[in-house]
């Protein structure tokens, strides 16, 4: 005989279940996703330091091979954009910003630095007149790193306007455009970061 006090959820209990887990859901989704892009730029920034420190170290041997990088002028300059190749086999130094006479790739050695394994695009600021780095941008993309430049400014003897504040970074990463910058700018709203 078949008991008729079976016990189980009603129709009724399983849809307000089912309804309270999707309102939660949707108030969480968007937060969370808002944490994974702050890690996404955490990262960036943490590589961009990485090719900052790289950069820094390759200056320093350029300027112990008396590489004169400051093309007749001591003012502040760019080289890039820094191409990490995937395979990790050949990294490229770019463009050195108006030397006549710019080290390779083989003598910018950011390989050794910065370990086979690494990839990504960097672009550098630096003062040629110290042979010290200003300012390092990184993205795995070049669309995102060209993004990350615009909002840097480059004036020739008078230094390097940088821009590259978190709310800028985080505005640009709501569009896809994930890069990273070392060391942090002020925002363009005045916030410094």
């Amino acid at each position: 005989m078949r008991n008729s006090k079976a016990k189980g959820f009603t129709l009724i209990e399983l849809i307000v279940v089912i309804a309270i887990i999707g309102i939660l859901a949707a108030i969480l989704v968007p937060s969370m996703l808002g944490y994974v892009r702050n890690a996404r730029i955490s990262t960036a920034n943490s590589n961009a330091k990485q090719v900052h420190t790289a950069m820094s170290s390759a200056l320093t041997q350029l300027g112990i091979a008396n590489y004169d990088l400051s093309a007749g002028t001591n003012g502040y300059k760019d080289v890039g954009p820094i191409t990490i190749n995937t395979a990790g086999t050949e990294i490229s130094a770019g463009t050195w910003n108006s030397v006549t006479t710019p080290p390779t790739a083989t003598k910018t050695d950011l390989i050794s630095y910065l370990g086979e394994n690494y990839t990504g695009f960097g672009h550098c600021y630096y003062n040629s007149g110290t042979y010290s780095v200003s300012v390092c941008l990184w993205a795995s993309t070049q669309a995102a790193l060209d993004t990350g430049k615009g909002h840097i400014t480059l004036v020739a003897t008078t230094g390097v306007t940088n821009n590259c504040g978190e709310e800028i970074q985080k505005s640009d990463a709501k569009n896809g455009n994930i890069w990273g910058v070392y060391p942090q700018g002020v925002d363009a709203t005045g916030g410094s970061t």
